[in-house]
Parts: structure tokens; C-alpha cells; sequence
């Protein structure tokens, strides 16, 4: 490894250490507030197992808002909450400085900001005593941040929750994958009476529809009183909708897209490097993975991307990731996106990616076949998990099965507020199983947490524990076993450094 990325390692795993007990108080506090706000709707939902990426980030930000917080699970209907009258903002206009007056807890639209790049918008949004003034926005083609404040002229206390976005006619997908919105300074992300809190909204720009500048943007506040988290009302939502123009050639001149067409073989799996991009924002590196390969490939480990211009060489490291699990730009697995930072090496004269391996699995080997009557784990993705039969403490049902793993060989990627965390090393499990007969049933996720169990811890010597809960349902006894449960992500690292050239113009 690098002596300067080893140090930078070091550096995070001494940081996650620190906030170990943070983190446990947070994941609480999120298992709460969930079961308060999901209740038994959660059934109907995919079940996520959080990775210690998705921990380490609500540790480093609590601020930052997934886009489904405060609403029930089938989400609203905008058509019903109405009333969103747009105009030209009145706000006094002092050239984003109160995004400037501090670093950015999002680095990323921190550098944007600096490099002047972000265009002003100024068009407001006016309802039930709630404003929304969009102070800006900016794409490269790739990512798209919008700047925005709200001011709640109300005596009710509200949380910006949810957000939806169209592009021309193309409207996401709702909730979308990929879509963030943070706090553009530390705090709460509730709006008191009488408060103004400004935030970033990030997400990827589609690549698959036709380019458009018009754009349509829609916050909806919602209560934080228990009755507005369990509601499936909009009484206890406001919906505020901004439309404006975004080009996404606005630096079409700044962009420089190289062809590589190289392919990178790692444990026999092929990876095909299709272009290096860089843009005033960041920069991609776009790959495909052959469909011929034998394994699933979920992430590259550690890459690193070596530019050089004359006697210049930069380094990129901590690559955050596009990939079908967090955004719309990808529809399967076959695809996927390594987004560097910004360099000024824009036209390098080379450029090598190295890495030191690949998290894998053969597809037939990603399911957990168990018998809940027996307590038995007779097959599993990979042979290091543990079951744990003290369950009574853990206030686990007789019929679940407790499994525990830990992991090694840890390496971190870059989030999408531009900080460094740590890989998600968790398990993701389908939203359905099959039992011994061939019949699919819903799988139930459990009601209330479990006691000190479950999620995912990282130690400063780079190794995680992993905690799940298999749960099928009391009635999971009386089908025919054994029941397999297929899961569509899980950590299985394989350590193969490779180094490839992917252009050079000697």
C-alpha cells in the first residue's frame, strides 16, 4: 500500500475508534425513530442491512437526511398536497456567502463553491407559511447539487424529509436511489418556528434520458409530532415545488472524456475500464464487467487512480461508487462507476488504475438455506459465520436465527458529502424466501429491535463485526424446511493487487 494511503487509513481507523460509542447511540436512536415512523409497514419494504459505511456516515454527519424521513411507507401523492406558488426569490443576494462563511460539511460542493462553478437559481417556493428559496444549482452531466433554504413562518416545528426531482419530462423514480440531502452546517435537521436552515441536495444526473435544462424540485416538509410520523395523511405535510433551468452542458468545454476500452483481470473476472471523465466536479472512471464472469462482482478494493502530465503525478484515492444499489443510471449489476475527486491533470499524458483486489461471490453461493425448527444454518455465502444461541438476552424470537460474522481486510471509499468512510461490510438480504416446496413467501421483518445485536462495528485495526437476524414470522415453523434465503450483497473479499495502464500518449 502506499505509504501516503496507509497513513490516511490509519488516520480513519483511529477516528472510527473514537466514535464507536456514537456510533452505538445513533444506531438506537435510528432503530427507534424507525419503528416509530414504519411501524408494521416495514413488512412491505426491502430490508436493508446497513454496512459500516452507511454507520461510519450518520456517526461523521447526523445531519444528513435520508429521503424517505417522516413518511409512511408507500411515500405521497404531490397531487393532493398542492398549494406551492412559485417566485422570483426576494431574499438579499450576497453570492452564496453564507455557504462560503465556513468549511462545507460536503467537501465535495465545498471545492465546487470555491472554483465559483455553482449558478445562481434564486426562485422561491411559498406555502402554509413555508418558503423554500433555491439559491442555486450545478451539473457537470454527472452529479447535480442544488443549494436551497426553507423558513418555516409557521408555530409548528417541521423536518424537511422527503424530496423528489424532474428532469424535462423524466421524473425519478420516487423514493430515488443515490439522492441525499444534508444540512449545509452541524446541527438538527428540524425547523423550529421562526428558523431559516439552508441544505445541499445532491444526486446523479439520468444518463439515460434526453439532456433537458428544465428541472422541477420538490421538498415536503413534514410534522414531527408522533401522529404526522405514522400518519398516512398529508395533512401533516407541505409540499414546496421550485422549477428552474439546469444545462447539463454548462461545461461541456471543461469536460474531457478518454476512451480506454482496457480490461483488468482479477480472480479470472473480468473488468473492462470503458473511459476516464473528468469534469469540473470530480472525476469518473467508468467500468463494465464481462458477462461472462464466473462471480458477482460488488466492489473493486482500494483503487487508486495515477495521473501524469510531464514531471506532474497526482494520486486519486477514496473513490465514492455509482452502481445500480444507489442510483437510476444503472439498471443491473454489470455496470459501475468509480468517482474520483477533482484534479487539475485533466488531460494527463497517462493514467493507471491499481487496486488490491475485489469483493466477490458466485451467484449460486449468495443465499442462506436454514431450518428455524432445528436451528440449523445448512448453507451459508461464506463459511465464517458464527450462530449465536444465547438469544433469550438478546429478546429473540425461538424461531430466528442469530448469526454473527467478523471481517478483515478493510478499505474505505469516499461518500457523496466528500468524506472518507469505511466499506459496507453488512449483509443484503432479498425481501423474500422460498421454502422447501418452491413457494415464495414475504419475508417479515421484526417489529422491535433487538437488544445490543445486529449492524455492524468497525475496530481501528481495520477488522468488523457483522450481526443479523434471520426472521422468517411465527408462521415460518409450519412450511416446509428448509427455507433459503437469497441475499444481493455481501463483503467476501478476495486480496489480488493489480496495476493497469489504462492510456498513455508516449
Amino acid at each position: 500500500m502506499l505509504e501516503k494511503e496507509e497513513r490516511v487509513l490509519k488516520q480513519d481507523a483511529q477516528e472510527v475508534h473514537l466514535h464507536a460509542e456514537e456510533i452505538q447511540e445513533l444506531k438506537i436512536h435510528n432503530a427507534m425513530r424507525s419503528g416509530m415512523a414504519q411501524g408494521k409497514k416495514r413488512s412491505k419494504r426491502r430490508f436493508y442491512s446497513y454496512g459500516a459505511g452507511a454507520v461510519l456516515a450518520a456517526a461523521a454527519a447526523i445531519f444528513v437526511l435520508v429521503s424517505s424521513i417522516g413518511l409512511p411507507a408507500e411515500g405521497t401523492d404531490d397531487s393532493v398536497l398542492g398549494g406551492s406558488v412559485q417566485a422570483a426569490s426576494t431574499t438579499s443576494w450576497n453570492d452564496f456567502a453564507d455557504y462560503r462563511k465556513q468549511p462545507l460539511k460536503n467537501q465535495l460542493v465545498g471545492g465546487i463553491l470555491e472554483r465559483n462553478l455553482v449558478q445562481p437559481v434564486r426562485q422561491s417556493a411559498s406555502n402554509k407559511g413555508y418558503r423554500m428559496d433555491v439559491d442555486g444549482a450545478v451539473t457537470d452531466g454527472r452529479k447535480v447539487y442544488i443549494l436551497f433554504n426553507v423558513h418555516n413562518g409557521t408555530d409548528k416545528v417541521v423536518n424537511p424529509g422527503h424530496t423528489k426531482i424532474q428532469f424535462g419530462d423524466y421524473e425519478v423514480p420516487d423514493p430515488h436511489r443515490g439522492a441525499a440531502l444534508e444540512l449545509v452546517y452541524s446541527g438538527e435537521s428540524r425547523i423550529q418556528p421562526g428558523e431559516d436552515k439552508k441544505f445541499i441536495y445532491s444526486t446523479n444526473y439520468p444518463a439515460a434520458i434526453t439532456a433537458s435544462k428544465e428541472v422541477k424540485f420538490t421538498v415536503i416538509l413534514t410534522g414531527t409530532s408522533d401522529q404526522a410520523l405514522v400518519s398516512s395523511s398529508n395533512k401533516y405535510r407541505t409540499s414546496l415545488e421550485v422549477s428552474f433551468q439546469l444545462d447539463p452542458d454548462e461545461f461541456k468545454d471543461q469536460v474531457h472524456t478518454l476512451s480506454v476500452n482496457r480490461t483488468l483481470t482479477v480472480d479470472g473476472q473480468q473488468i473492462k475500464v470503458r473511459q476516464v471523465q473528468y469534469t469540473p466536479f470530480n472525476t469518473y472512471v467508468d467500468l463494465e464487467y464481462d458477462e461472462a464472469n464466473t462471480k458477482q462482482i460488488f466492489s473493486l478494493l482500494n483503487p487508486v487512480l495515477i495521473a501524469t502530465t510531464g514531471s506532474q503525478t497526482e494520486k486519486l484515492v477514496y473513490p465514492g461508487r455509482i452502481t445500480a444499489d444507489n442510483s437510476e443510471e444503472y439498471k443491473d449489476h454489470s455496470q459501475a462507476t468509480l468517482v474520483f475527486r477533482y484534479t487539475q491533470l485533466n488531460q494527463p499524458d497517462s493514467a493507471t488504475l491499481k487496486i488490491a483486489g475485489i469483493s466477490a461471490l458466485e451467484p449460486d453461493r449468495m443465499k442462506f438455506v436454514v431450518d428455524p425448527n432445528k436451528q440449523q444454518v445448512i448453507e451459508a455465502p461464506t463459511n465464517d459465520w458464527e450462530m449465536i444461541t444465547s438469544k433469550q438476552e438478546h429478546n429473540a424470537a425461538a424461531e430466528e436465527i442469530l448469526l454473527r460474522r467478523k471481517v478483515t481486510d478493510m478499505f474505505y471509499y469516499t461518500d457523496s458529502q466528500g468524506a472518507v468512510q469505511a466499506e459496507s461490510i453488512g449483509v443484503g438480504l432479498d425481501d423474500k424466501f422460498t421454502d422447501a416446496s418452491g413457494q415464495v413467501h414475504d419475508r417479515t421483518n421484526r417489529e422491535t429491535p433487538l437488544i445490543e445485536f445486529g449492524g455492524t462495528t468497525v475496530s481501528r485495526d481495520g477488522t468488523g463485526i457483522v450481526e443479523m437476524s434471520l426472521s422468517f414470522g411465527s408462521q415460518a415453523a409450519d412450511y416446509p424446511q428448509p427455507l433459503t434465503q437469497s441475499v444481493w450483497r455481501i463483503w467476501n473479499p478476495i486480496m489480488e493487487t493489480h496495476s493497469i495502464e489504462l492510456f498513455s500518449k508516449k
